[in-house]
């Protein structure tokens, strides 16, 4: 391995390209974690050493073998570099290649278990038989609620930290969601519910395709015996009224995904039914308080158990 040049000098697009990352990644890193250029030209542009480059090689390597950025830059500005020297005589360091059509990306998975870092693999290598299967063990073994929380939750939050430093996952995510729906919505209609003739409308609001939440609730009511009906995505507020009227559901849950989307006001629309159903919200879409009467749920156990006490006498 040839040694780095000492009298190294970059900007920063030669110092990704030879990383094989974005330049908006660096200045990321930079920004929000220190992990940038130490030298400066003309005592303004900012450039990279060979140190500087040294340090991002060992980081981009933490990170590909599964640690989070955060993580990965604070091990690497805590560690010697003296004696890590990366070859970057063809422009690609070792163990820096992320987010490339060869390594794939990887999903990281710091201090998750067994079963979590299965996923994790499985998702990075879009092997979604492999994903479907470990979600079907999961909710078997453990459950909804906690398959959600301990599986799930980890495995989106790195997905959307890789988008959100590399710009870059969208397929992975592609790969998860599509198993996620498709485990959850089997499980929910697999289970045997109670024969009745209250049920349960569930949807998301107009406009808002996001689907995940909405049938992690459907699973979970379904664990507990509770009858439901999945509206699907986008469903307009007219539409709903509608379906309220008809069917005269014990309890609604509406999600609610992107920011500022929904208007909680809007909720006062909905038909007056004796009794009337639960309204119970989710999501970081709603604007205004709720009005009375509408419940908020925090996460998918809080959700499950507002329905469940209105649904399953």
């Amino acid at each position: 391995m040839e040694p780095v040049n000492s009298e190294l000098s970059v900007t920063v697009a030669v110092a990704a390209r030879r990383l094989g990352i974005a330049p908006a990644t660096l200045r990321t890193w930079d920004r929000r974690y220190g992990v940038g250029p130490s030298q400066r030209v003309d005592g303004k542009n900012r450039r990279y050493s060979a140190a500087d480059l040294a340090r991002l090689d060992y980081m981009t390597a933490l990170i590909r073998s599964g640690h989070s950025p955060a993580a990965s830059a604070a091990a690497t500005l805590g560690q010697d570099l003296t004696e890590f020297k990366p070859d970057h005589s063809q422009g690609e360091p070792t163990g820096s290649r992320i987010g490339r059509s060869g390594g794939g990306n990887v999903v990281a998975t710091p201090g998750c278990d067994r079963r979590a870092r299965g996923l994790a693999k499985a998702t990075s290598a879009l092997d979604q038989a492999a994903c479907a299967s470990i979600i079907n063990e999961s909710l078997k073994d453990i459950g909804v609620v906690p398959t959600w929380n301990e599986l799930l939750l980890p495995i989106l939050k790195s997905i959307g930290e890789m988008w959100e430093l590399r710009q870059c996952g969208i397929e992975v995510e592609h790969i998860l969601s599509t198993a996620i729906q498709s485990e959850f919505s089997r499980f929910a209609y697999e289970t045997k519910v109670k024969t009745s003739r209250s049920t349960v409308i569930l949807g998301s609001m107009s406009g808002d395709s996001h689907q995940l939440p909405v049938w992690a609730v459907g699973a979970g009511l379904a664990e507990q015996g509770i009858r439901f009906v999945h509206l699907g995505s986008g469903i307009p507020l007219e539409s709903l009224g509608d379906v309220i009227t008809r069917t005269g559901p014990r309890a609604v849950f509406l999600w609610s995904q992107i920011k500022d989307a929904s208007n909680c006001e809007d909720l006062t629309k909905l038909p007056s039914l004796r009794p009337n159903p639960r309204i119970v919200i989710g999501g970081p879409g709603w604007l205004n308080d709720p009005p009375r009467g509408v419940h908020v749920a925090g996460d998918l156990m809080s959700a499950v158990a507002l329905i469940r006490e209105v649904a399953s006498d």
